[in-house]
């Protein structure tokens, strides 16, 4: 039988040579299973990452979708663990983070199209539903982008008391609720017509104005609920 020892030292040199090979020939020579590979060798100590890196993306199809799963799908898979899973999510995020476009506070938000492009820069990419909510000033600049809530690849919620503290505490003028559909269309489902609608009561309530509700899609199309005519009329 082989000593823990000697199959410690055939990974090290197995880790030593990969990384070499990176050195002297850069990423872009490496398969998605390899490169996987060579980033979970600094989430797991002592293991062979290849066949984990197989089974990763044999679970999820892609080396994207890999870094665009959950911690709690991912620890799931053979061999990975809660603190791998962490480390691939993280990874994932970074990724996420990176494509967000930066905003101009300078800029100023007059129409739809540009509510929906905000939203996209902000969401597009984004592996799980978040619900953000944009405050405006009167000169229509961007003041604050908040999170209001985030849920998993399918669902989220509309935390409505969140929003409204969000309005008050920047002193808004008028605020925007954007959302992801990570898997699907952006077409609003039934539960976010009834959400928005709690929410424009609320606001009206207290004197603020919701002047729209972005939808992005995972195709990283967007749509206004203000702009369908059968939707509008909640805005006003």
């Amino acid at each position: 039988m082989e000593k823990k020892g000697n199959a410690k030292n055939v990974h090290s040199g197995h880790r030593k040579r990969v990384r070499e090979n990176v050195r002297c020939n850069g990423f872009s020579q490496l398969e998605d299973h390899r490169f996987l590979e060579l980033l979970l060798f600094y989430a797991i100590p002592r293991a062979d990452t290849n066949a984990i890196a197989h089974r990763l993306i044999g679970e999820f199809g892609t080396l994207n979708d890999v870094f665009r799963a959950d911690i709690a799908r991912l620890s799931k898979v053979e061999g990975v663990g809660e603190s791998a899973a962490v480390f691939i999510a993280a990874i994932g995020e970074a990724v996420a983070r990176s494509n967000r476009t930066a905003v101009d506070k300078r800029a100023v938000f007059k129409t739809t199209e540009d509510y929906m492009n905000l939203a996209i820069s902000q969401l597009k990419g984004e592996p799980n539903e978040k619900v953000l909510i944009f405050c405006f000033d009167s000169a229509k600049h961007l003041k604050k982008i908040s999170v209001i809530s985030q849920g998993d690849e399918c669902s989220s919620f509309i935390d409505v008391r969140k929003a409204v503290r969000e309005a008050m505490d920047s002193n808004a003028a008028f605020a925007v609720l954007a959302h992801n559909h990570p898997s699907g269309s952006a077409e609003p489902s039934a539960n976010d017509l009834d959400a928005t609608r709690s929410v424009c009561v609320m606001f009206r309530k207290l004197g603020f104005l919701l002047a729209d509700h972005i939808v992005v899609g995972g195709d990283g199309t967007a749509a206004s609920m203000r702009a369908n005519p059968m939707l509008g009329q909640m805005f006003c």
